[in-house]
């Protein structure tokens, strides 16, 4: 039973990957022999995995059609997006309590900041691509270490999955790389500085202007992300 939930486990996390980086595209079904074949697996694992993905939004299972990777609508979307606006300055807010020895942590203060400078330093270079899938990743990245540093697993779970969900169902940039980077200096310097309100304003004005471009490119275009 270990060997089984273990194996299962590392397919939801194959699949999760897939997805995030744009292997399995939103409305793709999911093969199940093809799927098994290139995992090296049998399809048993792969039921247990799609059950898991569809609880996180990022599969549908179809009655007697199989899986595929879900779509969301635009109003989907944009519900989404509010909600990662409601979690995420609580994880930078979090984190920079961390930072400042106000909240319990196994992560050194230290070290903490080193994985923000290494994950700052990583979507500058992906910037520097000038290639939006490549940014999208650095992107989620980048928020993902924020919440890892918080400390707050369930937070962190619940952050990891939206995001990838947002992501796979985003057409290009919400925003200009580059006045992301600025933000997202911004956002280690608060957290770094153990400055936990700063850190949560800083986070919820990167997000709210995203929004405001989210919003009206739907709009624009008649409900596509």
């Amino acid at each position: 039973m270990i060997e089984y939930e273990d194996l299962s486990e590392k397919v939801y996390r194959s699949i999760k990957t897939m997805i995030l980086e744009g292997e399995l595209e939103p409305g793709e079904k999911l093969r199940q022999e093809e799927l098994a074949l290139r995992l090296g697996i049998s399809r048993t694992p792969l039921a247990a995995a799609f059950s898991k993905l569809e609880k996180e939004m990022l599969v549908e299972l179809l009655p007697r059609r199989g899986a595929r990777v879900r779509t969301l609508s635009s109003e989907e979307l944009l519900d989404l997006y509010e909600i990662r606006m409601r979690l995420e300055p609580l994880g930078a807010f979090e984190a920079a309590q961390v930072l400042a020895g106000a909240r319990p942590s196994p992560i050194d203060p230290d070290e903490g900041r080193r994985r923000l400078e290494e994950a700052l330093a990583r979507y500058r270079t992906a910037v520097a691509t000038e290639k939006a899938p490549t940014i999208k990743l650095a992107d989620y990245d980048f928020h993902l270490a924020i919440v890892e540093l918080s400390g707050n697993e369930p937070l962190r779970r619940l952050i990891t999955s939206s995001n990838i969900v947002f992501i796979s169902n985003q057409r290009g940039l919400l925003k200009a790389a580059g006045v992301s980077l600025a933000e997202h200096e911004a956002l280690v310097a608060a957290i770094a500085e153990g400055a936990p309100d700063r850190a949560e304003a800083v986070m919820e004005a990167h997000l709210a202007g995203a929004r405001v471009s989210l919003a009206k490119r739907v709009a624009e275009e008649g409900g596509a992300p």
